[in-house]
């Protein structure tokens, strides 16, 4: 059985993770491997970590969805997915059950425990191995955060989970122990990322790029924190029975939850040593969308490590340029993004509508990020063919790319962390990761907390941080379109709709509005594409319903949680499930 553990954890760690090209990129796999042979080796017992690194993205998006490349972005307003009826469509078509046992609801769960066991048999190994003192205290701090970084990752999904501490479960354990409350799950994911921050460094050598520093541990605090005094989790009343409210939440509301989240964004502020990427030079937001395409930058704090690639161009990008085109951004997400002076194009909100809005030239004078995030009618990109930049067009009847060429046709395709100097049928490969934690998510969660703590003025200046590098204009007022006098309740509207914005397509928007008890308003609506129609060189557009059977999305509030597996319940009758299942 240990031999077997550590074989399948070698082969995670042959997966991406380092710059150089004599570590992972090239580990050769061993199978005469046990405990004492990894653990007596100092190059051994590193790439044992390594393996448990490999798994961070393990339900990120369109990576590790090989046969769809879908994820949770398809089961909310941003996305929809080429395909229907899969599992990541559950929470919106009613499906979702406890029956379900199958990816992405489940992997948190699964993939999350046997990574928690990895992590608790190194830290109880590696004072074993050849490693410097200093190595061995600063990899164990590495251990204990990503130990809580699968503790969070199954928070997010389902609340409350067992936890393990350092106990060693094996395959003869009896193991029926319940779900711990949701406030002793904070407390525990708090003191260790606490408890581990001294011990990593500020920033990490040229040569061990990608492994977790001091920041990561804090910005993932601040994270916990952030959901904890969400409206969900803090006293939401979410659940039927006393004991089941205290696994998916506080049964009563603490405002001062909210002041410890803002706290925790502060110190990742404070360290002094993130910044937004920003480049307003070149173009008006090109930071925003260079950052992506940088395997290192200063708005990363916790990222996915990468080879240099195509992939994302292959997997989701035009049929023009070889791109399979899996998912494709909604009208829903792009009337999201407002003007160039920082202004909506729709009425009725906090802020007042654009007067730049032309319905009838609708891509004109966009937020930069909207550039950045769609690829719209017209927009150029790297043809293989030509070895130059050639526009891609959507309208009905275009070739290739035309709206009438696929049934689930939203007239975007996504353009964010895609390279539009390169194509799956030609041009180089382009260094990115993958971004797990990065700084603008900080700056939006301290934005947030700040609001809901009556500190407004904080909220107001990481908003104007994020519009500046956005490439929006300042205005005379230098509040780059934000009114001076907007309420506790309007900055709130204000910053779920920057996220919505500024966190698109990152793994963020299907959590927040569950998060933030919004699931219900927002989710159940009508998925709406972008229809061009060609008449000589004039172009009309209509808003219409997308093509997709799921586009009518269906929420109710039981999904605002996963379900935990009938099954798992079946063999741990300690386990109490989810509201509504």
């Amino acid at each position: 059985m240990k031999k077997l553990v550590i074989y399948s954890v070698l082969i995670c760690a042959t997966a991406l993770f380092s710059c150089r090209q004599t570590d992972l990129l090239d580990a050769k796999i061993n199978t005469d491997l046990n405990e004492q042979s990894v653990f007596s080796d100092s190059a051994r017992t590193v790439d044992f970590l390594f393996g448990i690194y490999a798994d961070i993205a393990h339900n990120w998006q369109y990576y590790r969805r090989p046969q769809v490349r879908g994820s949770f972005s398809d089961a909310c307003d941003e996305s929809v997915n080429r395909y229907s009826n899969q599992t990541f469509h559950y929470p919106i078509n009613g499906a979702l059950s406890s029956s379900i046992w199958a990816p992405p609801i489940t992997d948190p769960w699964t993939v999350g425990y046997r990574n928690i066991r990895r992590a608790n048999l190194y830290l109880a190994k590696v004072g074993q191995s050849p490693l410097s003192d200093a190595l061995k205290r600063s990899s164990k701090a590495e251990a204990r955060f990503l130990r809580a970084w699968f503790y969070e990752e199954m928070m997010r999904h389902y609340a409350a989970v067992p936890i393990l501490g350092d106990t060693l479960f094996n395959i003869d354990t009896d193991f029926n122990q319940p779900r711990n409350s949701y406030e002793e799950c904070v407390n525990y994911l708090v003191s260790e990322l606490d408890a581990i921050a001294p011990d990593l460094p500020l920033e990490q050598l040229p040569e061990n790029h990608g492994r977790i520093t001091r920041g990561a541990a804090l910005a993932l605090k601040a994270r916990v924190l952030l959901y904890a005094a969400s409206p969900l989790f803090n006293g939401g009343g979410f659940g039927e029975t006393e004991a089941q409210k205290r696994v998916v939440g506080y049964p009563t509301y603490d405002a001062t939850r909210w002041a410890k989240a803002a706290k925790a964004a502060e110190d990742v502020v404070n360290l002094h040593v993130y910044s937004l990427y920003e480049d307003n030079v070149t173009a008006p937001g090109y930071g925003f969308n260079r950052v992506f395409l940088m395997r290192k930058n200063p708005e990363y704090i916790f990222q996915f490590m990468l080879a240099p690639n195509r992939s994302p161009e292959s997997w989701i990008f035009a049929p023009s340029r070889g791109g399979s085109a899996y998912s494709l951004p909604t009208q829903n997400l792009a009337e999201a993004f407002g003007m160039i002076d920082g202004k909506p194009i729709v009425s009725g909100g906090p802020i007042e509508q654009s007067p730049l809005f032309d319905p009838q030239d609708p891509f004109k004078d966009r937020d930069p990020r909207f550039n950045y995030t769609f690829c719209y009618n017209g927009t150029p990109w790297f043809l293989g063919a030509t070895k130059q930049k050639e526009p891609i067009y959507t309208y009905v009847g275009a070739p290739n790319d035309g709206f009438d060429k696929r049934d689930y046709h939203t007239g975007y395709f996504w353009r964010k962390m895609l390279d539009d100097n390169t194509a799956w049928t030609g041009g180089a490969n382009t260094e990115r990761c993958l971004p797990m934690i990065r700084y603008a998510e900080v700056l939006l969660g301290y934005a947030e907390a700040s609001n809901e703590s009556d500190n407004i003025g904080v909220a107001y200046d990481q908003l104007k941080l994020l519009r500046k590098r956005a490439g929006i204009l300042p205005g005379s007022d230098d509040l780059y379109g934000l009114r001076p006098d907007l309420t506790k309740d309007e900055m709130r509207k204000v910053i779920q709709n920057e996220r919505m914005v500024e966190l698109a397509y990152e793994e963020q928007r299907f959590f927040d509005v569950r998060r933030w008890k919004i699931a219900m308003e927002t989710q159940n609506v009508l998925i709406r594409a972008m229809k061009i129609t060609k008449t000589g060189d004039t172009y009309q557009y209509e808003i219409v319903p997308v093509n997709h059977p799921n586009r009518q999305l269906q929420t109710v509030p039981r999904t605002h949680l996963m379900p935990i597996n009938q099954a798992e319940i079946g063999r741990n009758g300690a386990l109490i499930q989810n509201p509504g299942y």
